[in-house]
């Protein structure tokens, strides 16, 4: 064995080692990336488990064209109150702060279990009157009533 076959032999396990300290890094990243993607869907997973809403009532008064829908969050986690959506007979309703009260608080950008979030939405008067109400959260879980009617 020449000087040649020993020197080459040492330049490719050189570059052996480079490649593998350049790799490494790279794929530890990718691992630790994969496993934090995989605690965040079970994170999210568990959360819509125990995620549940029960749409209590949806009262339409005609006098005031005023809908007030009545939601009570009924699972274990807390709910935030911009991301729950609103939709009368199918139509998305942009509600804005004043309109969302939970447990006759208006301010409030959290829903905890067991408190009652109030909508109350003003239906224009050349509309029919609402027939079903749809109320969507951030999770996903969502419940839909048939609009009873007031005087």
């Amino acid at each position: 064995m020449g000087f040649s076959t020993s020197g080459a032999t040492a330049v490719l396990l050189v570059g052996l080692l480079v490649a593998v300290g350049i790799a490494y890094p790279v794929l530890q990243g990718a691992q630790e990336a994969r496993l934090s993607a995989i605690d965040d869907r079970d994170d999210r997973t568990l959360d819509l488990r125990n995620s549940d809403i029960e749409l209590e009532e949806a009262r339409y008064n005609e006098t005031s064209d005023e809908l007030t829908v009545t939601v009570t969050n009924t699972g274990s986690t807390t709910l935030s109150v911009p991301a729950t959506d609103l939709l009368v007979d199918g139509i998305y309703q942009p509600v804005g702060e004043d309109e969302i009260a939970v447990d006759g608080t208006a301010d409030r950008a959290l829903w905890q279990p067991g408190e009652t979030l109030a909508f109350t939405v003003e239906i224009d008067e050349s509309d029919d009157p609402p027939e079903r109400v749809k109320v969507v959260t951030e999770r996903g879980i969502a419940e839909t009533a048939e609009v009873t009617d007031v005087e």
